[in-house]
């Protein structure tokens, strides 16, 4: 038989070296070696509390008196234990007898007493800005303006595209119709109203012309749109302010054409012909309707010729030609007479040939006529003049021959004329005893002529300013001043100022 292996008491070989405890060191005790647990352990049983019944402080006892290794303890022999026992018994007997009926001393442990918070009020506080949020604020402001004007520009497009689409449309059927013939064509109303050839020429002036204005055809367009009534009825109430506007244009391209190259150049600096906005063009200015009511030329923007086309100016009340003694030249066109809203007329260093007879027969409205250095003009004044309403009659250094009788005897001029200046016209007659017969007129100019005596016996009683200047013929004594003269001057003559004439001087 093999000898059993003999069993290994931990707790006899161990012995404490000293009294102070010291660092233990820990050995793996043998499988059949039971091991006590340490009171300090996961395992250990929660501690006893006041309140536990006798049961459970006598298991508490008890486990509290089993050795302890570490301490070097035995366990307490039979007796004592039972004894032990016995004693613990009694004690908890008397324990809970004395502690019957009574509440187990708990102090209640009581919630410790807050105030209550005030309100917050969130929907009251603001939250605080950022920037960010301004700046986001002002970009989407910025975008919004962007897609505004962007959406503007488009309609504007959308607008444009559907007028031209329109215009487009019905030119190819007014084109695309049954025409008889091409006076038929011309003259004839189409369902609009306008004719064929008009139509095709108002289209040509909206589209064509405003890209190049030179380019349209006016010679064959402005009879056709002349001809077109005034109440005419169209689908589009704009085409009777277009059809004015292309009459307009093309009086003054006529100008335009007639013009040498380096009168054309001059023009164009002004503005003609670079668009159809001729009421911008310079020397050019229109009425509140979009007729031409002004027209000064000046050399050298002055046309060679004065064109028929002139005449289609129809609204005009001021005509200003001023060139250079050599143009323009030639006669007046016979549309001139076309031009019966015209009340002011001033030609000047001309080489226009003498004025119709007839021309202020239709004329009518004329005010104001100026007639300087005109040397191809004749002597003779037109006799229509005596029929007109003039308040100014000027003619300088052109020659003329003894207007003064014709002007003193209209009754017209008699009641209407302001301003008579005759200077330098080679007057040779004396100046008649009608003059007094004017009775609206102020100044008289006879400077620089030959006039002869007798002077009249009186003036007329408005006149203010008397000038007989460089007369070296005319003499005489100067009497019966009126009393309205304020100024008079009979210099260089052989004139005597009389009584009632102090204000006169220069008398030699």
């Amino acid at each position: 038989m093999t000898a059993r292996p003999q069993s290994y008491d931990f707790r006899a070989s161990w012995k404490p070296t000293s009294k102070f405890r010291e660092h233990l060191s820990v050995e793996i005790p043998l499988d059949n070696v039971p091991v006590e647990k340490s009171r300090f352990s996961p395992e250990s049983p929660p501690p006893s509390f006041r309140t536990a019944s006798a049961s459970t402080v006598t298991m508490n006892n008890s486990s509290r008196r089993a050795a302890d290794v570490e301490a070097g303890q035995t366990q307490t022999p039979t007796s004592a234990r039972f004894r032990e026992r016995m004693t613990n018994r009694f004690t908890n007997l008397f324990f809970d007898l004395r502690m019957l009926g009574r509440e187990p001393e708990m102090v209640p442990i009581e919630p410790p007493h807050l105030r209550e918070w005030p309100p917050l009020k969130v929907e009251d506080k603001q939250p605080p800005r950022c920037p960010c949020h301004e700046r986001h604020a002002r970009a989407k402001k910025r975008r919004q303006i962007w897609l505004v004007a962007l959406i503007a520009l488009l309609l504007f497009l959308f607008s444009d595209v559907l007028f031209l689409n329109v215009r487009v449309v019905r030119l190819s059927a007014a084109s695309s119709g049954p025409v008889s013939s091409p006076v038929a064509s011309a003259t004839s109303p189409s369902a609009t109203g306008l004719s064929v050839d008009a139509q095709q020429c108002l289209s040509q002036y909206t589209l064509n012309a405003p890209a190049n204005p030179s380019a349209y055809p006016c010679s064959s367009c402005l009879p056709i749109l002349q001809a077109v009534p005034a109440n005419v009825s169209s689908t589009d109430p704009g085409d009777a302010q277009q059809i004015l506007n292309a009459v307009q244009f093309c009086g003054l391209k006529g100008i335009f054409d007639s013009s040498g190259a380096t009168a054309q150049t001059g023009l164009h600096n002004q503005g003609w012909l670079n668009d159809t906005r001729f009421c911008a063009w310079n020397g050019v200015t229109c009425d509140g309707t979009g007729r031409v009511s002004s027209l000064q030329l000046t050399f050298p923007a002055v046309p060679t010729l004065l064109p028929e086309e002139l005449g289609s100016l129809t609204g005009l009340q001021s005509l200003s030609v001023i060139g250079n003694s050599a143009v323009p030249s030639g006669s007046l066109p016979n549309s001139f007479t076309n031009l019966t809203s015209l009340t002011t007329l001033h030609l000047e260093s001309t080489a226009l040939a003498a004025l119709p007879d007839s021309l202020f027969s239709t004329l009518k409205k004329v005010t104001a006529l100026t007639l300087i250095k005109n040397a191809q003009m004749g002597s003779n004044l037109p006799s229509s003049l005596a029929q007109l309403s003039l308040q100014s009659l000027v003619v300088n250094t052109q020659p003329l021959a003894d207007p003064l009788s014709a002007i003193t005897g209209s009754k017209s001029l008699q009641a209407s004329l302001q301003l008579l200046d005759l200077s330098s016209t080679n007057l040779t007659a004396s100046v008649p005893p009608a003059i007094s017969s004017l009775q609206a007129l102020t100044e008289l100019h006879l400077d620089s002529n030959n006039v002869q005596p007798p002077l009249p016996p009186a003036f007329p009683s408005s006149l203010q300013v008397l000038s007989l200047q460089n007369n070296s013929g005319l003499s005489g004594t100067l009497s019966g001043c009126a009393t309205a003269l304020k100024s008079c001057d009979v210099a260089s003559t052989a004139v005597q100022i009389g009584t009632g004439c102090s204000v006169c001087s220069g008398s030699s």
